[in-house]
């Protein structure tokens, strides 16, 4: 929750929230693709660090061909580490850094998970002007292979900007990334949203992407909700 955590990390440290998302897209194929999520995930932040874990259970349709299926159940599972590097004394401009690893908890032969641990790095880099903050981020993937399969790992980047209110912070951000299969089109998309402050212990978050690139969804949403302790 990287946002909504800078918004209101002086209004308690641990966290912990409820997100239901959508996201459909055919990937340049015949076949359709729609992955209907409900993600819990828990977590702590402080001035200096943040850690989190989030498991998501996803139900995942295909169709094409004349044919249909549905699968559901829990999809991989995300652990997160962050660390502020470095901030100047005014606490305008600040570095920082991250190391992810997904555990490979989906089921890869239903479609969902990728049946292979990941792990990857990330730096980012934010800059406070006024009302508004800039953001830069790089990262680093190291992707799992599962048995008889081989994946390239993966380069991601993006920037983003955040606009705050007395209570409602709005954001928009460009995120892309190379494509771990080789010869795919690289993903790429566009983020919009907003979370809003309802008292000193609920944030609600809300977003809407689409996609910029065949190797994207073509778009989706999300809703979720936060309660700090």
């Amino acid at each position: 929750m990287p946002d909504s955590a800078a918004a209101v990390e002086e209004i308690g440290n641990s966290y912990a929230a409820l997100t239901a998302g959508y996201a459909e897209g055919d990937f340049g194929t015949s076949v359709k693709s729609e992955l209907y999520s409900l993600t819990p995930e828990f977590g702590y932040v402080n001035d200096s660090y943040d850690l989190s874990a989030s498991i998501p259970l996803q139900s995942l349709r295909t169709s094409g061909g004349g044919r249909s299926s549905t699968e559901s159940g829990i999809g991989d599972a995300v652990l997160r580490a962050g660390r502020r590097l470095w901030r100047d004394p005014e606490g305008q401009v600040s570095f920082n850094g991250a190391l992810l690893i997904k555990l490979a908890t989906g089921d890869e032969d239903r479609g969902l998970g990728t049946g292979a641990t990941d792990v990857g790095v990330q730096l980012s880099a934010d800059r406070k002007v006024g009302a508004y903050s800039f953001i830069a981020l790089a990262g680093y993937t190291q992707v799992g292979e599962p048995t008889g399969v081989s994946y390239d790992n993966v380069v991601s980047y993006g920037i983003g900007v955040n606009r705050s209110f007395v209570r409602t912070n709005v954001f928009a951000s460009l995120q892309g990334q190379t494509s771990a299969v080789p010869g795919a089109t690289s993903p790429l998309q566009v983020d919009l949203g907003f979370f809003r402050i309802l008292s000193a212990d609920y944030v609600v978050i809300a977003h809407a992407f689409l996609g910029l690139s065949d190797g994207s969804p073509d778009g989706g949403v999300g809703l979720g909700i936060v309660r700090w302790f």
